[in-house]
């Protein structure tokens, strides 16, 4: 396994994580998940999605699969960006403060266990279609969704931790993205 792909892999998420909220200051836009004014959410998605997938797809063509980039770029941007878009339209209409927040504590962790296996397939039918994509398991595609799923409720972690411990931002991205960076590492053999 190629430390260095694994090492810009890992810094993908929380870079692009980091680079929105300062968007965000800069910008003096206050944004929280389920957010009244439905554009700013659309935005913060759209440039989240949009950003993590270029840098992954341009990581990818960097380490020899100009093809998988080209398909990995689509892919995860427009399945990332939807599921957090249906997310924001299934609680359009419900105030989130006050009594609302109990809507917002089920339905974050539900979209963060339930959009990483959606992603993840997502991805999961890009990597197979790959020539010398070795299943190092007897299982390899259980072992993707498990990844896509812990990775995702890491990231949803960081999000809803970071405010208070930006340590905390950095270190569960690292680590939810590193998870996912090992498998697609060892599974393209890079």
């Amino acid at each position: 396994m190629n430390n260095r792909f694994l090492t810009l892999w890992m810094l993908i998420s929380p870079s692009c994580l980091i680079l929105i909220a300062g968007f965000l200051l800069l910008s003096q836009l206050y944004w929280y998940p389920s957010h009244p004014n439905i554009g700013i959410s659309v935005l913060v998605y759209l440039m989240y999605w949009t950003l993590l997938a270029s840098l992954q797809a341009a990581l990818l063509s960097k380490f020899q699969y100009p093809d998988l980039a080209r398909k990995w770029f689509p892919a995860t941007a427009i399945t990332g960006f939807l599921l957090m878009l249906a997310h924001e339209v299934a609680l359009l209409g419900i105030n989130t403060g006050g009594q609302g927040v109990i809507f917002l504590l089920i339905s974050l962790p539900l979209l963060a266990i339930l959009g990483g296996p959606i992603l993840g397939l997502t991805q999961f039918l890009l990597l197979r279609d790959i020539d010398n994509f070795m299943p190092r398991s007897r299982h390899p595609s259980r072992t993707w969704f498990l990844t896509s799923s812990l990775s995702w409720v890491l990231g949803f972690l960081s999000i809803f931790f970071g405010g208070y411990a930006p340590v905390a931002l950095i270190f569960l991205a690292l680590f939810g993205t590193g998870i996912k960076g090992i498998f697609v590492a060892n599974y393209l053999q890079i």
